[in-house]
């Protein structure tokens, strides 16, 4: 008699806290917010869906094109950072100026996360260079990182990319330091910073 006794106690008492703390009583203490952070490793293949140029005058062989290229990417390590992702490219080229451009990663929930490349080693079928992640929205938002990528060609509208960096995600309460969450109906917005 005295166990059951001292069961239902417990019980009142778990009881009383939690309405306690539905009616606006003390709140417990919120975890603090941490910063996702990694390394990435992505496989993706792209195919050209538009593609421009244009020759200038100004001199010899100067052709300046812009392209669009479309596909997906998957996480070569098997982890959910930017695993089967829509991935988008519009790729800008100036003979003998520059090379390179912007990438979007959308991933299931369109959560996106938006990218700036240079091109370092021209060529084809193969190419290089270094991208930096510049802002994302969603789950992403707060991302910063940076990588290089290895491009080769299998033929002029298909290529394969394969590309490795580190990524930081910056949580809104870590970025305030209120050590709360941050709300869920944040959206982040705007695109590639140029």
């Amino acid at each position: 008699m005295h166990q059951r006794y001292r069961s239902r106690r417990a019980a009142l008492g778990g009881a009383a806290v939690a309405l306690a703390l539905a009616a606006g009583g003390a709140t417990p203490p919120a975890a603090a917010a941490e910063d996702e952070a990694g390394q990435w490793f992505g496989r993706a293949v792209l195919v050209v869906t538009s593609h421009k140029a244009a020759r200038l005058e100004d001199r010899a062989n100067h052709t300046v094109s812009l392209s669009e290229m479309d596909g997906v990417v998957f996480n070569g390590d098997g982890r959910p950072f930017l695993d089967k992702a829509r991935y988008q490219v519009v790729d800008l080229f100036d003979a003998g100026a520059s090379m390179g451009g912007y990438k979007t990663f959308t991933d299931a929930d369109g959560s996106k996360v938006f990218a700036r490349y240079a091109v370092t080693a021209p060529g084809r079928p193969e190419a290089r260079g270094t991208f930096e992640f510049t802002g994302g929205t969603g789950r992403y938002q707060g991302i910063a990182g940076r990588g290089e990528f290895r491009i080769t060609w299998l033929n002029d509208t298909t290529a394969w990319d394969e590309l490795r960096g580190e990524y930081r995600i910056q949580t809104a309460a870590a970025a305030t330091g209120s050590g709360t969450s941050p709300p869920t109906t944040a959206t982040g917005g705007g695109g590639p910073k140029r």
